[in-house]
């Protein structure tokens, strides 16, 4: 399944073997004006989903707005919203009297210092599942990433180091790592279960994407809109690499491809598929007719989606490069993810229980199996 996010502010789930839409949100600005004796506040137009992100297991997506401080946890199956995360909005545990002034562009908030809430103060752009699917990871225009517990809702760890917004953030295979990317030209390397920060790198341009390989945890590739995209050894901190492309680099599943993208002055783009030991074009994927700003592996590699700003996705053969299906969001793709159909893998694992307990009929209880023992289940097959 495919998780979309649009300049419009639609979220959503996508079958990514035939197109068809399983459910969409629409995701709405909050725009808040204080003038002198003036206070007018309400929905007024769609937020911009900056990024999304499918949960491991697939049973949750996760999407960050550009005018949200908080992100938002929508269940896979139907959509709806199942948890937001804090905000200092002076409710609920925050203590703030938060004051509000000047339009959407130049909002600015005061905050009580004794608050004990840990949130972020301005708009989110990025947000990343740590492989366990345990914690989420969150940055953006507050310049601070924030590690969250998936489970309850709560900030476990806020890390502050950068000094512009925070771009991008990608776990190790093995969660032990965070990487960021920030405007501020410098990648950082956290200790996700402390926050200490391990490396900062220095990169020429504004930084736009980083992803750790899912092989090697010492391995990282990033990408500026400026100039080629590299890969670091986040151990030493050395450049180890260049890669033909730009703008966002993604290791596919076994680590081998990088997928990245070349643009052209006619405003049209080719998704490179280079070999991650040697820097080689693999497979030049060509057919889309405006910019490519954003490319996801699906879980086995076996398969890349692409998206631009007209609305078209499209699905190729990471092995062949063939195009296999072209879909039409119906608006600018901001974000993707691909991950596993949680509906569909619960659903075998029914009739697989069905199968082997042929005397339980469809009243029987194993049609209400509790959610955490699927999950155990889904785990094991």
């Amino acid at each position: 399944m495919l998780a979309v996010g649009t300049l419009h502010g639609r979220v959503l789930l996508v079958d990514a073997a035939t197109g068809m839409t399983r459910w969409e949100v629409q995701i709405k600005r909050n725009v808040e004006i204080h003038r002198e004796d003036v206070h007018i506040a309400g929905w007024v137009q769609s937020s911009t989903i900056m990024a999304v992100a499918m949960a491991p297991d697939g049973r949750f997506v996760a999407s960050v707005a550009d005018s949200e401080e908080s992100w938002k946890l929508l269940d896979a199956a139907s959509g709806l919203v199942c948890m937001t995360g804090a905000r200092h909005d002076g409710t609920g545990d925050c203590s703030c009297n938060v004051i509000k002034r000047g339009g959407e562009k130049g909002r600015r908030k005061t905050l009580d210092a004794g608050c004990t809430v840990r949130a972020h103060t301005a708009a989110l752009v990025t947000v990343a599942f740590s492989p366990c699917g345990q914690r989420l990871a969150t940055g953006g225009k507050d310049y601070t990433i924030i590690l969250w517990d998936v489970q309850t809702g709560r900030a476990d760890l806020v890390l502050q180091g950068h000094t512009a917004l925070v771009r991008s953030i990608s776990f190790s295979a093995n969660g032990e790592r965070l990487a960021s990317g920030s405007w501020d030209r410098s990648i950082r390397i956290w200790e996700s279960r402390t926050g200490a920060l391990l490396r900062a790198i220095p990169n020429a341009h504004a930084v736009s994407s980083v992803h750790f390989s899912p092989m090697d945890i010492r391995r990282l590739t990033s990408a500026d809109n400026a100039s080629t995209a590299k890969q670091w050894d986040v151990v030493s901190g050395e450049m180890v690499g260049t890669v033909e492309g730009h703008g966002f680099a993604q290791f596919s599943p076994d680590g081998q491809t990088i997928a990245t993208v070349e643009h052209f002055p006619d405003h049209t783009s080719d998704v490179l598929l280079v070999d991650a030991e040697t820097g080689a074009v693999r497979l030049r994927l060509v057919g889309h007719a405006f910019e490519v700003h954003t490319a996801w592996w699906s879980v086995d590699g076996s398969k890349l989606a692409s998206a631009s700003q007209d609305g078209a996705c499209k699905v190729w053969d990471s092995s062949t490069g063939a195009l296999l299906r072209t879909f039409d969001i119906g608006g600018w793709i901001c974000s993707m993810s691909w991950g596993r159909d949680w509906v569909l893998e619960k659903q075998k694992v029914v009739a697989f229980l069905m199968g082997h307990h042929p005397r339980l009929g469809a009243g029987s209880q194993v049609l209400g199996l509790d959610e955490e023992l699927l999950r155990m289940i889904l785990d094991r097959v």
